[in-house]
């Protein structure tokens, strides 16, 4: 039997630029995204983050999108979402 160990790093020359997003100042009349990955108590952890920036922030608006699974990539249509009517976007981890 062969052992194979493989290493998640990436080398400095294995590294590429990457842009990092705008960050919005402030949140006041902003749209906000809140994207739960699917895990159980993740709408939970979004729903304090929605009350606590609510108490913080005028958000305009929120958009909930939710994962089907926490194992599967997010739809290509929710993304696009997300990203065409979001000022930022928060996602969570449950558990």
């Amino acid at each position: 039997m062969t052992l194979k160990i493989l290493d998640p790093t990436v080398s400095a020359e294995e590294a590429t630029d990457v842009a990092v997003a705008k960050r919005v100042a402030d949140l006041d009349g902003k749209v906000l995204g809140l994207l739960h990955n699917g895990k159980v108590n993740g709408d939970r952890l979004l729903d304090l983050v929605r009350e606590q920036l609510a108490t913080r922030y005028r958000l305009r608006e929120i958009v909930v999108v939710r994962k089907p699974s926490a194992s599967r990539v997010a739809d290509a249509d929710d993304l696009d979402r997300l990203a065409r009517t979001c000022d930022a976007v928060v996602t969570a981890i449950g558990d």
